[in-house]
């Protein structure tokens, strides 16, 4: 049979059932309702009606030869009381005998009736056969009540009988569906839930490449057809488990024999930072045979490799600027060589439509040997070029001067304008050429730096009278902040270089009439932090992270400049274990800050 079909007389029997036990309920219930109703509604009037009927009698007897106006009127209440009980109890007869009872007690009411008006009529009259008369109705009515009061007790009788009836089949019937329900919750569970418990063992042993698990399949129902369906899928994915390994193998090959090929270092890591592998130029770059096994930690490799040390460090450390690009210096047959190396995090998602998370590195060791000998030369001649410009330079200047002199001439409006041109470009060439030396300088790692503790409030001073008069011409005013005024480790005239470039840019860029703050204060314990604010037009986004770039500008400024004053100023603060960075907002002004180290005084 069909899981379908079992499901389908399970569920229908356990819906007979509920409608069965519905049914029954309702038409017990109803059964007792109607017997109840019975006898509330019938014989219970009835004992209501002779009750008042006999009480009204009582009455009358006592006022029967009481000739009083109190005496008529309580005999003409107990009559009229008679009469309604009477016509209620005719409308109410239900029972049998119980017709001819109340006929008969309804004759001798219009004889009693009769009597009473023939007393009225002969005040001489004797009342014993209206006593007598009412008597008689009285026991009338004691029989229509003890009749009344039998068929109630019957009728109690019944209802109790249908009552214990109604619990009987009640209790079958609940016993019985009970029995069967507990049969099919103990059934039912090993119809279904046993197949699927072996399907969920297979589905595991599936997960963990057991394609040789199979579910027996003898079930002539849907869960034999899902296990032969099952076992087909077992059967292909060891087909594909075989297929899929030869054609993995032969990629693996072919990526290996491409990354091997390659002319720069290759070594992978895993996320756990364990050797995955190295390719042969990294081999034969750091001559390495059986000293390194792939999954070996990394941390152990360095301390047999020094090269391997280097970036273990990085890893120990963390964070991105452990992963950014760096120069190393390489011994390789006795020859000096430059390489770049750069460790590229590898995320990817473990499985579809999941977050990419981290499954490992790959560190790129690329020889810029040529790049960095062509860099030197550069570096080298553009020193060499600026030192030998100084000369004429200062030549210029001087025949600037002496043309300047009265003492050589007198010189015309037009002769004046000419010569304060040739000022101001000589002066800007010096500029030009002090910056590309100094630039020069930090390349070569040869920049000279007089470290020692200094007075923030002094190089703050120096900075800001050296810059007065340019920012008097634009009429913006100076404040300073000195919030701190805590000694600092560093060379004060390369601080105050700085502070005289980053305000000399402020001015440049400032509305006219507007200001600029210069600020000293504290920053996280043990650094000084000194921040130039503007108000001028801001530095897009896209722009702010080149601004330390050397020759770089910001497309569309129409300001004069070498591009050189941010960069010598990073090179100089990085010099002095300091950092310099900028905030900017387009529209609004921009914050250009920097950080040194403060002196630490001995107690």
């Amino acid at each position: 049979m069909k899981l379908k079909t079992r499901l389908y007389f399970a569920f229908g029997f356990l819906f007979l059932l509920i409608v069965l036990l519905s049914g029954l309920g309702s038409i017990f219930v109803r059964q007792l309702a109607d017997d109840s109703k019975s006898i509330i509604q019938d014989n219970y009037r009835t004992l209501d009606y002779m009750q008042q009927i006999k009480s009204s009698l009582d009455v009358l007897i006592a006022n029967s030869d009481n000739q009083d106006i109190i005496g008529k009127n309580k005999v003409d209440t107990s009559m009229e009381t008679i009469r309604e009980s009477l016509s209620q109890q005719m409308k109410n007869v239900t029972e049998p005998g119980e017709d001819k009872l109340s006929k008969e007690f309804e004759r001798g009411f219009l004889l009693l009736q009769k009597l009473l008006e023939e007393s009225i009529n002969n005040e001489n009259s004797d009342p014993s056969g209206i006593i007598s008369q009412a008597s008689n109705l009285q026991d009338l009515a004691s029989k229509i009540y003890e009749l009344n009061i039998q068929t109630l007790l019957k009728k109690n009788d019944t209802a109790n009988e249908t009552a214990e009836r109604v619990i009987l089949y009640m209790s079958i019937t609940g016993v019985t569906g009970s029995i069967l329900s507990l049969i099919f919750i103990i059934g039912f569970p090993e119809v279904i839930f046993d197949p699927l418990q072996k399907l969920n063992t297979g589905i595991k042993a599936i997960a963990a490449k057991k394609y040789d698990h199979q579910l027996p399949d003898n079930e002539g129902n849907e869960l034999g057809e899902i296990a032969k369906s099952f076992n087909s899928m077992a059967v292909k994915l060891k087909e594909y488990e075989a297929s899929n390994y030869v054609m993995l193998f032969s990629e693996k090959k072919r990526i290996d024999a491409i990354i091997n090929q390659m002319h720069e270092g290759i070594i992978g890591i895993d996320e756990n930072q364990r050797l995955l592998f190295v390719n042969d130029y990294a081999k034969s770059l750091f001559n390495l045979g059986g000293d390194i096994k792939k999954g070996e930690h990394i941390q152990t490799i360095a301390q047999k490799i020094d090269f391997f040390a280097s970036f273990a460090v990085d890893f120990a450390l963390g964070g991105d600027e452990s992963l950014k690009p760096k120069i190393v210096k390489i011994i390789h047959n006795g020859k000096e060589l430059t390489f770049s190396r750069e460790i590229i995090p590898i995320n990817a998602p473990k499985y579809e439509n999941q977050q990419p998370i981290n499954i490992g590195y790959v560190v790129v060791i690329s020889d810029i040997t040529d790049f960095s000998d062509k860099d030197k030369a550069k570096t080298q001649f553009i020193a060499t070029i600026s030192h030998e410009l100084k000369t004429p330079i200062s030549s210029i200047g001087l025949g600037i001067k002496l043309l300047s002199d009265n003492r050589t001439g007198e010189l015309n409006d037009e002769q004046k304008k000419l010569l304060d041109g040739l000022k101001d470009d000589k002066n800007r060439l010096l500029s030009i050429t002090s910056e590309l030396l100094d630039i020069t300088q930090a390349e070569t790692g040869n920049i000279i730096l007089e470290k020692e503790a200094f007075d923030p409030s002094e190089v703050i001073s120096d900075a800001v009278n050296a810059l007065l008069l340019q920012a008097k011409d634009k009429s913006i005013k100076i404040l300073t902040s000195i919030e701190s005024n805590n000694p600092v480790l560093g060379d004060s005239n390369k601080v105050t270089w700085v502070l005289v470039n980053l305000l000399s840019n402020a001015i440049r860029y400032s509305k006219e009439n507007s200001e600029i703050q210069l600020v000293c204060k504290e920053y996280f314990g043990d650094n000084l932090k000194f921040e130039v604010i503007d108000q001028g037009k801001g530095i897009p986004s896209e722009f702010k992270e080149k601004l330390f770039e050397k020759y770089y500008r910001v497309p569309g400024n129409k300001n004069n400049g070498s591009g050189l004053g941010l960069a010598i100023s990073k090179e100089f603060i990085t010099a002095m274990d300091g950092q310099i960075g900028v905030k900017s907002e387009e529209g609004i002004g921009s914050v250009f800050w920097f950080t040194l180290k403060k002196m630490i005084l001995q107690n």
